[in-house]
């Protein structure tokens, strides 16, 4: 089933954040606090859209998260992450929580994420209608 995300998922999303990224292939250091501050924060952010995909027993099997921005006149989709439990990907839930997600926030003239090159990831988000940006580049400090 596929719902709106609330503060009552928030702790369900870390731990499955937590398990996600920790994992092959990003290999990241996460504690499950960190991860609720997170996803707290980006469900906090003004204008926050979110959904959530759990089992029939109720388990968090997915979700996606992000935030709309004013670029001119018109709003654009910041998504700021999604992950989909290891069992369940590869069955088109990503794309159905794209899509829940999509149909919950009305017209945005782009939507644009951050994601790892050349990767299982880029290649889902690029078979779900994204494409790397012609004109834009990540630039960090230090």
């Amino acid at each position: 089933m596929i719902r709106t995300l609330t503060d009552d998922d928030l702790e369900a999303c870390a731990a499955l954040y937590v398990e996600t990224f920790t994992a092959p292939p990003w290999n990241e250091t996460w504690l499950v606090e960190d991860a609720l501050q997170r996803i707290g924060d980006f469900l906090a952010t003004p204008r926050a859209h979110g959904v959530c995909l759990t089992s029939a027993e109720g388990t968090m099997d997915g979700f996606a998260i992000g935030h709309l921005e004013r670029s001119g006149p018109d709003d654009h989709f910041l998504l700021k992450e999604m992950c989909v439990r290891e069992a369940s990907r590869r069955q088109g839930r990503g794309t159905q929580l794209l899509e829940a997600l999509s149909d919950r926030l009305g017209p945005a003239r782009h939507w644009y994420l951050l994601t790892a090159r050349d990767s299982d990831a880029s290649a889902f988000y690029e078979a779900n209608g994204f494409r790397p940006a012609g004109r834009m580049g990540v630039f960090v400090r230090p």
